[in-house]
């Protein structure tokens, strides 16, 4: 089977299929300096063989009329069991990359950003909730130098549930001590963004749902220009892969280790001084009613010290290695 890429041309398609099974495939290196832009669209598909057509389709349309930027459609299969891959194989000129077994939202977009040889990135999931239609709003942002446009979701696709918009809220003020920005949607599954982003937090972006989000909170951490565009959200058709509750204590997780990893000292010095203060009124309650300091003080005590050092040992890493890293960050083109 050849392996022809293709740029989206509304006179001239081609297009090709691909099965992969490596964890760590990597396509060529992007080319950056074009007269045109160019922007691949990364379409993730599991199980939506009843929407995907319709879903390319009018990208294909919204596309069409964008004179000023090259296309490539990119759609990743990941390990879908109904018609999806048929479904696929007969859409005319887009590009088809195959997961033999089912890997995950991030590892659908791993693929077809390894994939990618283009600048720009745009994602988009296969669902019919987004409001395709509006791509060309956020190219528009991209041309004023931003770095990442995100679709901040509202409408009546968003849920009214007392716990998810609880849980929304706890996402974004721990999103805020992070990253110092009130972000209006963490894990929007549309946005346009510069390829090198993928490139340099490769190694941070999870194989699941929480890509989105990590993509998010590192981007705006390095002081990545990251615009948000309202856009109206849909009611998804076919039934949701997200859990709320595990996929809610999973996000928690993810923020507290990018926490660890950017400012590992706002992770670990409140958490050592909340021992350091129970081990300290542990011992002056013993001292006072007993006459002595007990054990369990001075142990809670050591553990928050021991917590304060791990913290700054973090940090010293973590600035070592940011500091090395800043060649690569000025190759890019930062």
């Amino acid at each position: 089977m050849s392996e022809t890429k293709h740029v989206f041309n509304p006179d001239k398609f081609s297009g090709h299929s691909r099965i992969l099974s490596g964890e760590n495939f990597e396509g060529p290196e992007v080319q950056e300096s074009s007269k045109i832009p160019s922007c691949g669209i990364i379409i993730p598909v599991y199980n939506e063989g009843q929407v995907i057509a319709e879903t390319i389709e009018r990208i294909k349309r919204v596309i069409h009329d964008i004179t000023d930027w090259k296309f490539e459609i990119i759609c990743v299969n990941d390990g879908s069991s109904d018609n999806t891959a048929n479904v696929l194989s007969l859409v005319p000129d887009i590009q088809v990359l195959t997961h033999k077994v089912n890997r995950g939202y991030g590892a659908a977009l791993r693929t077809g950003l390894n994939n990618c040889e283009h600048e720009w990135v745009f994602i988009v999931d296969a669902d019919a909730t987004y409001p395709i239609e509006d791509l060309a709003v956020l190219l528009e942002e991209v041309k004023k130098g931003a770095d990442m446009v995100v679709g901040a979701r509202q409408g009546i696709g968003i849920t009214l549930s007392p716990f998810r918009r609880f849980a929304r809220w706890v996402l974004r003020k721990m999103a805020y001590i992070v990253t110092g920005v009130m972000v209006p949607d963490l894990n929007s599954g549309m946005r346009v963004f510069r390829r090198r982003l993928y490139r340099e937090f490769k190694g941070l972006l999870p194989m699941g749902f929480s890509f989105t989000t990590t993509l998010t909170m590192a981007a705006l951490y390095m002081n990545y220009q990251t615009k948000y565009i309202p856009i109206n959200y849909a009611q998804r058709a076919g039934h949701s892969n997200i859990r709320p509750v595990k996929d809610f204590f999973a996000f928690i997780m993810l923020i507290v280790r990018i926490a660890s990893y950017f400012e590992p000292l706002r992770f670990f010095l409140p958490l050592a001084f909340l021992f350091m203060a129970l081990g300290f009124l542990k011992a002056l309650r013993d001292f006072l009613l007993l006459g002595a300091i007990g054990g369990l003080a001075v142990t809670i005590f050591l553990v928050g010290v021991e917590v304060f050092v791990a913290g700054i040992l973090a940090d010293v890493i973590v600035r070592r290695s940011m500091s090395s890293n800043e060649g690569a960050g000025d190759r890019y083109g930062r």
